[in-house]
Parts: C-alpha cells; sequence; structure tokens
C-alpha cells in the first residue's frame, strides 16, 4: 500500500501498513481512511494532539484525507492542492469524533463545532483555511 498512490486500493487498509511512523488509518468505526503521522482514532496527529485536534480535511492533489497540511506534507511527494471552490459542496472535512463528513460550506459554517455531535474543533483551524480550501 503506497500512501502517495491515490488509485490504491484502500479496502484493506489497517492502522500500522505504512513504515517510518506514519500510518493510514479507519478512524475508530468510520469507514474514512485518514493518513498522517501518528494519527489517533478521532484524526489527531503528531503535530495537532489537543482535544479540539478532531477535523480532517480532504485535499484535491490526492483526494485523501490528512489531519493537517503538516501529515500531508510529510506523507506525500506532491505539493498540497486546497479542495476548490466549485466543490464546496462535497465531503471534504471529517469529524473524527462522530465520523460525520462536512461540505467546506457546512464545516466554515459551524462556528467552531461539528452540527452533527456538537464536538468542538480548533478556532486556531482558521489561520490555516487557505491550506485546506480555495477561498
Amino acid at each position: 500500500m503506497n500512501p502517495t498512490d491515490p488509485e490504491a486500493d484502500d479496502s484493506d487498509v489497517e492502522a500500522g501498513d505504512v513504515p517510518d511512523g506514519r500510518v493510514d488509518l479507519r478512524t475508530g468505526e468510520f469507514d474514512v481512511l485518514v493518513r498522517g503521522v501518528d494519527v489517533d482514532p478521532e484524526t489527531r496527529c503528531v503535530h495537532y494532539r489537543s482535544d479540539v485536534d478532531v477535523a480532517a480535511f480532504r485535499f484535491a492533489c490526492c483526494d485523501a484525507y490528512f489531519p493537517c497540511f503538516r501529515c500531508h506534507e510529510e506523507t506525500t511527494d506532491h505539493d498540497a492542492v486546497p479542495w476548490p471552490r466549485d466543490r464546496f459542496d462535497d465531503p471534504a472535512v471529517l469529524c473524527g469524533v462522530c465520523g460525520e463528513t462536512l461540505s467546506p460550506t457546512a464545516y466554515l459554517a459551524a462556528a467552531d463545532a461539528c452540527p452533527s455531535c456538537g464536538a468542538a474543533f480548533n478556532p486556531g483551524c482558521r489561520a490555516h483555511y487557505d491550506r485546506y480550501f480555495e477561498i
């Protein structure tokens, strides 16, 4: 399994399938693959590990979810491409607490909490919206 290959078959991926501390993880009971470095079941990673770091973001370049832009940088061989504005109604944000996938439109309107389960999202992510979304 190559975590940088967007065409790879992820159907049998288990946590720990990628060497060197990098993890492909199906979050908790949810069937959404999150790629990154030291990712926990609620999508926290080695870079962001607070109680509110429970969102993962889908990048347009590889159509894959990562807990943060740094995980994308460290586990892929290409530059990140933010989610395009013309696809803001498609799922591109994952709540690591309940597994709900949100469109950027819903996520940006959510006021720092999952509209499905109420889990708090890190308000500091606002400083990085341009890395995740074409704004």
